[in-house]
């Protein structure tokens, strides 16, 4: 039996080793396309049903039969090489597409994938933006607030000034500190300090509002008696008592020596934090009245003993330094006293002697 076409089919010609290269890329492009399916499917479950979704435009390109793409100009006029060909094309061309389609399909879900990814750091982006946006405003805000909080400042002015009104002392220069006691128009405020925002600082570390002081000291004006009316009635003669001699304290001596005009002052019992008085002094003792006196220790140390003429308090006039404080600067003699800055007891100055 003879064979008819077993000679030409296997003949070795170019198109068909065309063919046979152009097939193994195919095979190639459809490994690698798996490969990246595959991969693109185990990063993102979202990119792959992105990729499910995505539409998919495949082109395809087709040539006529027995027509070389490599070289158009040669045509092949053997039917069965033709065939051949034909076929061997055909089954590149459906190859081709076969790869086109996955290539596309691969490309359509990585590019899902990266637009997810995209998503997903534009979001990350957008809310550190708005954090950072309202971290920014906050610390704005706090910084403008502490700029803007005025610094109170105080000045060492050392005169008496008298109230014009009513004058509520407080424990602080403002308002919204506490009440600690009020001064009624014409008294006396010994003041050491002066604040920038216009309060004056006491002898006692209180504050009053400037503006309700003045430094002038006002006249007394005699308060003018209402004239009796005129009666026909005589009025009866009344016995002349004989009037009582006052009982006079007589004075210790005072010491030898000359005596320093001194600031006499008053303090009493210190209120705490908790609402009870202490009566401790800077040098351990405890206040009596009659003997505890501040003062400033560089001039008149302490335990030194003082006499002060004509006592304010009606003693005898010895003191024993015991405590100091921070507004007792310079001759000022600050006597302790139980009702303190409640008693009547009025800024004054004396001579003072040390024993």
């Amino acid at each position: 039996m003879k064979l008819v076409g077993v000679k030409e089919f296997y003949n070795i010609t170019r198109a068909k080793v065309i063919s046979a290269v152009n097939c193994c890329i195919v095979v190639s492009l459809c490994a690698t396309a798996t490969f990246a399916v595959d991969s693109a499917i185990d990063r993102s479950a979202e990119a792959a049903k992105a990729a499910e979704t995505a539409e998919v435009t495949v082109t395809v390109v087709s040539y006529p039969e027995g027509y070389d793409p490599d070289n158009p100009d040669q045509t092949d006029t053997s039917e069965t090489s033709g065939t051949s060909e034909s076929g061997t094309a055909t089954s590149g061309s459906e190859s081709t597409e076969t790869s086109e389609t996955s290539t596309s399909e691969g490309s359509s879900e990585t590019s899902a994938s990266s637009s997810a990814s995209e998503s997903t750091s534009e979001s990350t982006t957008a809310t550190t933006k708005e954090t950072t946006k309202e971290t920014t405003k906050e610390t704005t805000k706090a910084t403008t607030a502490e700029t803007t909080k005025e610094k109170i400042t105080e000045s060492e002015v050392y005169k008496t000034v008298y109230a014009t009104t009513t004058v509520n002392v407080r424990k602080g220069p403002g308002t919204d500190y506490d009440k600690v006691k009020q001064v009624y128009s014409g008294d006396a405020i010994d003041v050491v300090a002066e604040t920038s925002n216009g309060w004056y600082k006491t002898a006692n570390s209180n504050y009053v509002k400037k503006s309700l002081t003045t430094g002038e000291k006002p006249k007394a004006t005699a308060t003018p008696k209402p004239k009796p009316k005129a009666t026909n009635t005589p009025v009866p003669k009344q016995a002349t008592a004989t009037p009582k001699p006052k009982a006079t304290n007589t004075p210790a001596p005072k010491p030898n020596g000359e005596g320093v005009r001194c600031k006499i002052t008053f303090y009493g019992p210190q209120k705490l934090k908790d609402g009870t008085y202490s009566k401790s002094t800077a040098s351990g003792t405890t206040c009596t009245e009659g003997r505890t006196v501040a003062a400033d220790w560089s001039i008149y140390p302490k335990g030194t003993v003082i006499y002060i003429e004509n006592d304010p308090l009606g003693g005898d006039g010895y003191y024993t330094v015991e405590d100091k404080g921070g507004a007792v600067k310079g001759y000022i003699i600050d006597i302790y006293a139980e009702d303190g800055e409640t008693g009547n007891h009025a800024t004054c100055y004396r001579n003072v002697y040390v024993k």
